[in-house]
């Protein structure tokens, strides 16, 4: 059972008592990422991120961080995301009390040396370079830019090397003070230990984290109109793809419907996009799509690694896909499967403390509460093929479509000729 625990200041404390398991799961989700980030600032929250990990008053290096948390055999982590950054521990259950005491630690006293904040800035250049050297993950970035131009979605979330140059410690310090605070903060725990357990620790952890009001991200600016091709030309030996239409925002009423779409063309190995792709046609290893959703916009994708020679069947073969859904939608056996797919998914992510505790912040974080799980079930066993092809449609147009390659390939005339609907 999931208990909602509003603390002093704003602070909401979720837990979720798994009696059965022998761990527990945290997770500190505050509402701040590259959203909220001008282009001066562009990569901030992330840097911050790594920031935390440094130093804080009572862990002041990174060593001592990190034994405090894998020493007694768990994990911590930490991710930036478009309007949260996320700082998790999942521990033996035994253990609670030093994870929650570190975490607390971490948000409330960070260090911020500068010495540490050059040494960040090198290993967060080299972050960039890696990605910008990875074609199958450049080509996401690369698409981002194609679609959404100059703000916040248009660029890595982790900045660009001009930003990340620019930043001083005071800078982060300043962007810190302003988001970090009680307002802003969800704690989120599942596994084995009991809501009265967690209130007392997590008060004790937290209690010198200040109030403050949570500021909303930057609104999104309408994308680029399309289509539109964008080649990256480089000398690796497969051509990476991106096709990206505007999406959904997270409280779209269709987002139950976009979830059954995403599935039945590239959720999985079922899926039409592997079948024709990959089983049928032997065209590419990786291939698939994917939906992502903001508060105020959002984006959905198929992407694939291919070989250059095979580039144009490849995205030939995706439209027709395309083409055809939009059209005619899907079966009815096609949604009767994807709707035990995701009852299955979800019953399944019930097993890990993490994944509970994470849906559950994020949820709270996003929603301003925990969507139940029978009523995602109700809601997706409610969709029908009408209400699929409706979302087919409203997505899938020619003026939001863009095509984003890296790769040895340079017919970008080839390319454009083939985005049609």
């Amino acid at each position: 059972m999931l208990n909602t625990i509003p603390l002093s200041g704003g602070l909401t404390l979720l837990v979720e008592e798994l009696p059965h398991t022998h761990s527990v799961s945290i997770g500190c989700f505050v509402g701040v990422g590259s959203g909220h980030e001008t282009n001066e600032q562009a990569g901030m929250s992330h840097f911050i991120e790594h920031m935390l990990f440094k130093g804080s008053r009572g862990y002041p290096t990174p060593k001592i961080i990190s034994d405090t948390i894998e020493g007694v055999g768990g994990m911590l982590d930490a991710y930036t995301e478009h309007e949260s950054t996320v700082y998790h521990a999942k521990v033996a259950d035994i253990h609670f009390e030093r994870a929650i005491a570190l975490l607390g630690d971490m948000l409330t006293y960070p260090l911020f040396d500068p010495r540490d904040v050059e040494k960040e800035r090198r290993v967060i250049t080299e972050e960039l370079r890696e990605t910008a050297d990875t074609p199958s993950e450049f080509v996401h970035t690369l698409l981002d830019t194609t679609m959404w131009g100059d703000q916040p979605l248009g660029r890595d979330i982790a900045g660009t090397e001009a930003s990340i140059a620019g930043l001083k410690a005071a800078d982060l310090t300043a962007f810190w003070r302003r988001h970090y605070h009680r307002g802003n903060l969800i704690i989120s725990i599942a596994g084995r230990i009991t809501p009265s357990q967690a209130v007392a620790l997590v008060e004790q952890a937290m209690q010198a984290i200040p109030q403050g009001v949570a500021l909303p991200p930057i609104p999104t600016t309408p994308q680029r109109d399309g289509p539109l091709v964008m080649l990256e030309v480089d000398d690796s030996e497969q051509a990476n793809f991106a096709l990206g239409f505007a999406g959904i925002a997270k409280n779209d009423p269709d987002r139950r419907a976009m979830l059954v779409f995403d599935t039945v063309l590239g959720g999985g190995m079922s899926s039409r996009l592997v079948q024709e792709i990959r089983e049928e046609r032997g065209l590419a290893y990786a291939v698939g799509s994917d939906r992502q959703e903001h508060h105020d916009a959002g984006k959905w994708l198929v992407y694939g690694s291919v070989d250059p020679e095979m580039l144009v069947e490849c995205i030939e073969a995706t439209m027709a896909q395309l083409r055809a859904i939009r059209t005619h939608g899907i079966t009815a056996v096609e949604l009767d499967q994807v709707k035990e797919q995701v009852k299955g998914g979800i019953l399944l992510s019930l097993e890990d403390t993490w994944s509970v505790a994470a849906r559950n912040g994020s949820h709270q974080l996003h929603y301003g509460f925990v969507i139940p799980l029978e009523q995602v079930v109700a809601e997706v066993e409610a969709v029908t093929v009408d209400d699929v092809l409706r979302v087919a449609r409203r997505v899938l147009r020619e003026e939001s479509m863009h095509l984003a390659v890296v790769g040895p390939f340079d017919a970008a005339d080839e390319l454009q000729r083939l985005l049609h609907l």
